[in-house]
């Protein structure tokens, strides 16, 4: 896998996440939130922070995944809410997400493989049938590109087109 793909899905995930964070930081610091990712013909696909103690209380974990856990922990959720779900563990650390000061921070914290697993998920949950893992960068960001614009009204591309132009000069 191209390490510039990874690292730019590393740093939009990580700066999408910081933004759920910094809402959690205004809600007196709030150690156990959800960041919202996908909502599509009822799969659910979110990122969730959990101490250590209330994942514990999952059932089916696995040693190898109980030994990977840290005291707060980010885990990668996609769900249809009946039938079961995938659970991945993105990454840990012995104090609250909370104490992050920004997406950089975020991204340290994340690990390759289950992202990568986690990400493809949400893609395929998306409805975006891109295989990352086998483009180079300059093929992602094309298909991003594409997927971005199949997927953005005009008014939406001009708003945005507007709102970048504030900061020309």
């Amino acid at each position: 896998m191209d390490e510039k793909v990874i690292s730019e899905l590393k740093l939009a995930f990580a700066c999408d996440l910081y933004e759920t964070i910094k809402a959690a930081k205004q809600n007196r610091d709030e150690h156990v939130f959800r960041h919202t990712m996908a909502e599509e013909d009822g799969q659910m696909v979110f990122a969730a922070v959990f101490p250590k103690q209330d994942i514990m209380q999952f059932p089916n974990l696995t040693e190898d995944f109980i030994a990977k856990l840290q005291t707060f922990n980010l885990l990668g959720i996609v769900t249809d809410g009946e039938s079961g779900l995938d659970m991945f563990y993105l990454g840990g650390m012995n104090k609250p997400f909370t104490s992050l000061d920004d997406a950089r921070d975020v991204t340290k914290l994340l690990s390759d493989e289950p992202l990568v697993a986690f990400m493809q998920l949400y893609f395929k949950t998306k409805g975006i049938m891109i295989d990352f893992t086998k483009m180079t960068y300059e093929e992602f960001v094309q298909a991003v590109e594409s997927e971005v614009f199949k997927n953005t009204s005009f008014s939406q591309i001009q708003e945005a087109d507007d709102f970048l132009k504030q900061f020309e000069n």
